[in-house]
């Protein structure tokens, strides 16, 4: 059939020719996929507000020979309280731009879908940076890269309080004898308790957690240096993030 339906989130919409766009959406049922929205930019388009970053709505697609087309589209969900604050629509960017980079075009996989909705709804609150943080531990164990933290990752030695070391080339904590010379971070015990807490903690709970400027500061760099080192590369919506936060 050349007319399929779906239930996306909107991660991603670049201008195209005109008054068209090419979206990013995030389903259930297909994961990433790439949609042509056309004349969505012209003033009196009816699918205009459904289709802007950051909204959950309904899609009545059709088949195209390179990529599909938006039909027609309702909004469902426009998580208005990341719409609140620049810092609410700045970590939403942040999170999106994650799960575009670790997720294969028409791959589906279990959890990103609900994870990127709970976080969405969520945003715009007072634990924005808390959020971000657990999102990006929940996110790496999705996609196959969870931190080892129990043990050394190379030798399975205990962690030593005090002296704990995260090396990302490495997969996670390392004992000094097997850091060698990567690029290491290091982590306070409390805040490894932390981590381990957040990538498995209820998203919204995480109000219950005390971090202390300290130890989130840790955690955002330990989990930045890990996540660059997977995606290769520096992701566009940090140098924002990090004037917004004042780095």
């Amino acid at each position: 059939m050349k007319l399929y339906a779906d239930e996306a989130v909107v991660i991603k919409s670049v201008s195209m020719r005109e008054a068209d766009r090419v979206l990013t959406l995030y389903s259930r049922t297909r994961g990433k996929f790439r949609v042509v929205a056309h004349g969505v930019d012209k003033p009196a388009s009816r699918k205009r507000g459904s289709v802007q970053p950051f909204t959950f709505g309904k899609f009545l697609l059709r088949r195209g020979r390179d990529l599909d087309s938006v039909d027609q589209c309702e909004g469902v969900e426009y998580f208005t309280g990341l719409r609140q604050s620049l810092e609410g629509l700045s970590y939403a960017s942040y999170l999106a731009e994650l799960v575009d980079a670790f997720s294969p075009e028409g791959e589906t996989t279990a959890g990103i879908f609900e994870l990127i909705m709970e976080s969405f709804r969520l945003l715009g609150g007072e634990n924005d940076r808390l959020l971000a943080r657990s999102f990006e531990m929940k996110l790496l164990c999705l996609v196959g890269y969870r931190p080892h933290l129990d043990s050394c990752t190379m030798c399975g030695a205990a962690n030593t309080p005090g002296k704990i070391i995260f090396v990302p080339a490495l997969g996670g904590v390392a004992c000094r004898d097997c850091a060698g010379g990567e690029k290491s971070f290091a982590l306070s015990g409390g805040t490894l308790e932390i981590l381990k807490v957040i990538s498995g903690w209820p998203l919204a709970k995480l109000s219950r957690i005390k971090t202390g400027h300290v130890r989130e500061e840790e955690i955002k760099k330990a989990l930045r240096g890990f996540i660059q080192y997977h995606l290769e590369g520096r992701l566009k919506s940090i140098k924002f993030l990090d004037w917004l936060d004042g780095d």
